[in-house]
């Protein structure tokens, strides 16, 4: 039997001690009721300005078939839709169409059927929006005018996809501007013939969505499963956090694995992973019982089902993600003196995480240049585009790539907090102890993690501020980012954090021999990347376009020696003196062949391009060998320099390179990248016979 008055008095002595503790009153009760009103309204503003905007874009309409004036008139007047005759439509088929010898399908039946699907004005409006030509067709049946003339029923359908947000509106607004034709003429005609109101029909509207029923059913699952996803998986790794952390304080296991013959590097790697492994599982399992339950739904009402596949993709574009909200949580978690305490300060960040996901669920929200550096934005949207079929290759490397950069701090972030022993003992001042920005008292070289964080830093700042700049002046852009991020930020840094110069940024005068041979390397590198490398990777002839495009200045007529200034000299100081400077520096300590290989990486990944990727790689491995090798900047500089000055004058001087016989070619030839390729071998032989310098002695200091 229970004693009442005992239960009730514990009961007052825990609800007491509960409300006294004033973070768990914050957490529980002053949290929810202001970050939930925030929630809302930043959804309901940011939806609202989706709204606006798209409403003020314009519709792009593939007109098939020919439409009387006063439609057109009528289409034109609404100052919303920009009319586009015969767009994307063949040739043959528009013959046919205006002929009548095109069979209109029946419009009873449903997109799974077989004969819709394969009619050629589908297969061809599918084509025309997937490659975002147009947003809707309007497809006017064979007679349309003559028919209204003679008082019969016209015929027009509307093909949009409505995976698409711009075609839904299109869509809309179309079907609005034709039942407002349909209206104008059946008055017309009724007030002709002296007919009661609404005996007329005058026009059949139809409407066809191409979207197959695949895409359609992966936009509904795209749209809310991220974000579900991503939280879970958040769930997962904050509890793992705590535990790992805040729970061995309380349990008092902590200080006693510190006492252990382990780094502070070793015991943060051994619990990230711990926890990276928990939240795995979790993610893991969460993703198999959602595919397992929609497809268990879709089978029950004959809906196409999502492969297996798609899933698995989208587990693998979770990875980076996941990754850094664990290295994340464990930095944070570190911080707390019990498990309470840790969910105390865990909990804000997991409900914030809610706003910028919650945003991905919204309409007309979609990976492009601008979301997919945004850290778990991107991952989201991309998963989205993953389940409809429509991740672009360019902004896929974007998104992972930040994504990994991200996930890199965290884990460096982490590491830094594991070093602080005032953190691990749960100091008062241990926020303080992480968060300072001291000038260091002793002069050493950049570490691998300074190396990773200030390019991590510059890569983001860019790759924004270049999208920023996006149709401003070429010339400022150049500068801009040569100047303003890659060389004055690593002048700043060197002077603050005191790094020697010589062991950072070596400019020992090469021997005649090693400058002859960069300027051998400088002059047939170029042939050896584009005639050999990239026919592994071919960029697609859009790419070549466009950077074709920025290296003629947009029409600019600059000067030839403006143009080896801007596109060969600049690159070659400021790039050399950061890739090769202070991040080939940064990574020395991994060993030379992991310097060389992660500053080539990293100098290729920040031209932001998985179609310069290889090309530029394999020319950062030449520069990042010469500076190894010669213990100096200036070989690389003078490649790099007769590199891109070199390519820029075939591109700027027409008349050289048709000389040349290098014009209307899709790959450099054979014999001219073996020749070059020769010539790059002899170039790189004189630097290994130069005798090399010294090995610089790196100063020791800690990560």
């Amino acid at each position: 039997m229970i004693r009442w008055r005992l239960a009730l008095t514990l009961f007052r002595k825990e609800i007491t001690e509960t409300l006294r503790d004033r973070k768990t009153l914050l957490m529980s009760i002053g949290l929810p009721l202001l970050l939930y009103p925030l929630i809302a309204m930043a959804l309901t503003k940011l939806q609202e300005s989706q709204s606006e905007a798209q409403e003020a874009a314009r519709s792009r309409i593939a007109i098939w078939g020919k439409a009387p004036a006063p439609l057109m008139s009528l289409l034109q007047s609404s100052n919303k839709m920009d009319l586009l005759q015969s767009e994307g439509l063949e040739a043959a088929l528009e013959q046919q169409l205006i002929a009548g010898t095109l069979t209109p399908w029946n419009q009873s039946t449903t997109n799974t059927n077989s004969s819709v699907a394969e009619h050629p004005l589908i297969l061809q409006a599918r084509g025309l929006m997937d490659g975002q030509k147009a947003d809707a067709a309007l497809v006017l049946w064979s007679g349309f005018e003559s028919t209204l003339t003679t008082g019969g029923l016209s015929r027009v359908v509307i093909l949009y996809d409505s995976v698409r947000e711009k075609s839904a509106k299109a869509h809309e607004r179309l079907l609005s501007a034709l039942q407002t034709f349909r209206k104008d003429e059946v008055g017309r005609r009724e007030k002709a013939y002296g007919l009661p109101e609404g005996f007329s029909r005058a026009v059949q509207i139809d409407d066809r969505n191409v979207a197959l029923v695949k895409r359609q059913t992966g936009k509904l699952l795209g749209t809310m499963l991220p974000f579900v996803l991503i939280i879970l998986s958040a769930s997962g790794g904050l509890y793992a956090a705590i535990d790992l952390t805040a729970g061995e304080k309380e349990r008092n296991t902590l200080q006693t694995l510190l006492c252990a013959p382990l780094t502070s590097l070793e015991i943060i790697v051994g619990k990230f992973l711990a926890a990276w492994a928990l939240v795995l599982i979790t993610t893991l399992a969460n993703l198999a019982s959602m595919a397992a339950t929609f497809a268990r739904i879709m089978s029950s009402t004959g809906v196409i089902q999502t492969s297996p596949s798609t899933y698995g993709l989208a587990f693998l574009v979770l990875l980076p993600a996941t990754f850094m909200l664990t290295a994340l949580f464990l930095a944070i978690a570190v911080f707390a003196r019990d498990f309470k305490d840790g969910q105390n300060l865990l909990t804000p960040m997991f409900m914030l995480l809610t706003v910028p996901l919650g945003a991905t669920m919204l309409p007309g929200i979609e990976l492009n240049a601008w979301t997919s550096a945004v850290p778990l934005v991107n991952i989201a949207l991309l998963m989205k585009g993953v389940f409809i079929g429509e991740a672009k290759l360019q902004l896929v490397f974007i998104t992972l790539l930040s994504s990994i950069l991200y996930a890199g701090l965290a884990l460096a972030f982490a590491a830094r907090v594991f070093q602080e022993e005032q953190v691990l003992l749960g100091g008062r001042d241990s926020w303080k102890a992480v968060l300072r920005f001291r000038k260091p008292a002793l002069s050493a070289p950049p570490t691998p993690t300074f190396a990773w964080t200030a390019f991590a830093a510059v890569f983001v700042i860019v790759f924004y501020v270049g999208q920023l700049l996006q149709g401003t002046n070429t010339v400022v852009m150049i500068l801009a980012t040569q100047y303003g991020f890659f060389l004055i930020p690593n002048l700043l840094m060197a002077w603050w954090w005191r790094f020697p110069r010589q062991e950072t940024y070596p400019m020992r005068r090469p021997s005649a021999m090693t400058i002859l041979g960069a300027i051998l390397v400088g002059l047939s590198a170029w042939g050896v990347t584009a005639g050999i490398v990239t026919r592994v990777f071919p960029p697609p002839e859009s790419f070549a376009k466009g950077l074709e495009k920025v290296l003629l200045f947009e029409g600019m007529n600059v000067p030839l020696v403006a143009v080896w200034f801007l596109l060969g000299i600049t690159p070659a100081i400021c790039e050399e003196l950061f890739f090769r400077g202070l991040i080939l520096s940064g990574f020395r300590r991994l060993g030379p062949g992991a310097a060389l290989f992660l500053s080539s990486l990293l100098f290729a990944v920040a031209h932001s391009s998985i179609y310069r990727l290889l090309p530029t790689f394999t020319l950062g491995l030449l520069l990042g060998f010469c500076a190894l090798r010669s213990r100096s900047l200036i070989p690389g500089m003078i490649i790099h320099a007769i590199n891109n000055s070199l390519l820029v004058t075939l591109v700027h001087v027409p008349d050289l390179a048709k000389k040349l016989g290098m014009t209307d070619l899709e790959y450099v030839p054979w014999s001219w990248s073996l020749g070059m390729g020769l010539v790059t071998c002899l170039g790189v032989v004189l630097i290994l016979r130069d005798k090399p310098a010294p090995e610089l002695k790196t100063t020791p200091s800690a990560d």
